[in-house]
């Protein structure tokens, strides 16, 4: 037998807890946190490093015969979540088009960015040719500039002597924006869930066609959530 129950407000206003008609509970938010002993969230920050040796951060690598892979992955004890990833791609005259670095061209094979968990490996970015196809992959966050200046950072890196000063883009992938995921993208605890961007071409600036102020990097922000 089905039994009628009412939640009451524990203050004494003497109101109780509502339920619409398609079944959920009305709820407000709040601008302030609860009140709780319990500190369960850590400040996240965090280079993608070459096969995740959280050293090597520069992804100006040669892939072009083995694909290079950088990455972030899971860690035993708490579950990361990835908000936003900060992408910085630098060179001599760089442009938007049909460059990638200041190369002055498209790259041939192009880098991709993918999630990978039990299920396999979920793409986020293919073919990622160009600067243009990094900021069309953040939807063009952030806007700002004009022209053949759109998106475009000037002198972010000083030039050693005889090297001219690096222009830039800095696109920002923000996960629960583009995706929709709430809390971000999920690096389970005790798994081995990674982000990973893979490097297909040439990158070295020794031996490809890069300039050789050329930067290539990324960064991932967001939060650990420990366990209750």
């Amino acid at each position: 037998m089905s039994r009628n129950s009412n939640i009451l407000d524990g203050t004494g206003s003497g109101s109780f807890l509502k339920v619409n008609e398609g079944g959920y509970i009305q709820v407000q938010n709040s601008n302030i946190p609860p009140i709780d002993d319990r500190d369960l969230q850590i400040l996240y920050r965090e280079f993608l490093t070459l096969n995740g040796d959280g050293s090597t951060t520069s992804m100006l690598v040669d892939g072009s015969t083995t694909s290079q892979l950088f990455y972030i992955g899971g860690i035993s004890e708490n579950d990361i979540y990835i908000t936003s990833l900060s992408i910085a791609i630098q060179g001599d005259t760089i442009n938007l088009g049909d460059d990638f670095a200041g190369s002055g061209a498209a790259l041939a094979n192009g880098c991709r960015l993918y999630y990978e968990d039990q299920n396999g490996e979920i793409n986020i970015g293919t073919n990622l040719t160009t600067n243009f196809e990094f900021v069309r992959l953040c939807q063009g966050n952030p806007g700002f500039g004009d022209g053949t200046n759109s998106f475009k950072l000037l002198n972010i890196a000083a030039g050693a002597k005889g090297v001219k000063e690096a222009d830039g883009y800095i696109p920002v992938l923000d996960f629960p924006e583009v995706f929709g995921f709430n809390y971000g993208l999920r690096l389970q605890r005790g798994t081995t869930n990674r982000l990973v961007l893979e490097v297909n071409d040439n990158l070295n600036t020794a031996t490809g066609p890069l300039p050789s102020n050329a930067g290539f990097n990324i960064i991932a922000y967001g939060f650990q959530r420990k366990p209750d």
